[in-house]
């Protein structure tokens, strides 16, 4: 996919962009009640398009919305890489 392609949607871009740089600041977490590990960034992006990432499945809804913390989906961190790798930013 060609930056030009995805500018002409800015929803869309918007939505994406948001998910890579909640996945580039996030943190490795163990959950308290079951001790799975996580991914977890703080918010302070476009609410329209973290809503988004929730309806998409890239990010877990929130407990509280006033949470600062959002988790990221494993179909989240996968599609984040994936844009990694679209926009030439991950590693050869």
């Amino acid at each position: 996919m060609k930056l030009d392609d995805l500018i002409e949607d800015k929803e869309n871009l918007i939505e994406d962009l948001t998910l890579l740089l909640l996945y580039l600041t996030a943190t490795h977490e163990k959950d308290p009640a079951t001790g799975e590990e996580k991914l977890s960034s703080w918010k302070s992006y476009d609410w329209n398009a973290m809503d988004k990432l929730v309806e998409n499945g890239s990010l877990f809804p929130p407990k509280c919305r006033r949470t600062h913390a959002r988790v990221l989906t494993p179909e989240g961190v996968s599609k984040a890489k994936q844009l990694l790798d679209e926009l030439s930013f991950s590693k050869k």
